[in-house]
């Protein structure tokens, strides 16, 4: 399960960064990457949506990278 979910949270942050999920650079910020506070708001939503846990505001910021960003997402749904 934890491939499918690293998988399907890798495809939600290229979708927002509207890169195709094999060109996500994860050592680039959430910034460089052109995500805003309301893309990660909407990941947070998204990850509460699907996996019910909820990701505390500013838990995720724009500056931080996106492999930093997913391994907290990781670390929260398991």
């Amino acid at each position: 399960m934890e491939l499918a979910v690293d998988s399907r949270l890798i495809e939600l942050i290229a979708e927002k960064a509207e890169i195709e999920p094999g060109e996500l650079n994860l050592d680039s910020t959430f910034e460089k990457l052109g995500l805003d506070s309301l893309h990660l708001m909407e990941i947070a939503l998204w990850v509460r949506k699907e996996y019910g846990v909820d990701i505390p505001e500013g838990d995720l910021q724009y500056d931080q990278t996106a492999r930093a960003g997913l391994d907290y997402l990781m670390d929260k749904v398991r």
